[in-house]
């Protein structure tokens, strides 16, 4: 293999892997990078997830057409199946999406579906304080929550309601002076 063969093959794993984390990020089976945004102090900035995947599905697709020449054999079935110049067009493609979504916020910020969510109903404290409580949860459960978004939404609406009216023990002996 030539260096530049693997150059260009490390560029298409490169891009794999952020095409599939950005891909796990919006449906909602990571939600540690999107949490962490939301703990910061001062200003929120939108992170527009739906971009970046687009982006990196494209940079994908054009790698791999550069490269079916180079690994597939003139007349091999991979070729005559998948030429490169489709590959090229769904790179284009998806870069112009990107450009596309990235200039409308309603599809920018509308995934994952949760984060909006959280946008719409919620303020910017009670985000703060369900991106803190976030990191207070054992691993296990955040994992089961990461794959469960019904148990999720469950979860930070119960957060919400211990941050606004206060969490309240009736058991506590210190009740009673109150």
């Amino acid at each position: 293999m030539f260096p530049s063969s693997i150059l260009m093959l490390t560029l298409l794993l490169i891009a794999a892997g952020a095409t599939l984390y950005y891909g796990a990020i919006l449906s909602g089976l990571l939600k540690d990078p999107l949490m962490a945004r939301l703990r910061r102090y001062g200003e929120e900035y939108p992170l527009s997830v739906l971009t970046n995947m687009l982006i990196a599905a494209g940079v994908c697709a054009l790698l791999i057409g550069t490269q079916i020449p180079v690994f597939a054999q003139p007349g091999s079935y991979i070729r005559r199946t998948f030429p490169s110049w489709l590959f090229f067009l769904l790179g284009l493609l998806l870069l112009g999406a990107a450009a596309f979504v990235h200039r409308r916020p309603a599809l920018r910020d509308a995934l994952p579906r949760w984060h909006w969510e959280l946008l719409q109903c919620c303020t910017r404290q009670e985000r703060r304080h369900i991106a803190y409580a976030w990191l207070r949860i054992p691993r296990l459960l955040r994992w089961r929550l990461n794959g469960d978004q019904k148990s999720f939404q469950v979860w930070s609406e119960l957060v919400r309601l211990t941050v606004i009216y206060g969490a309240f023990d009736p058991t506590s002996p210190w009740n009673r002076w109150t």
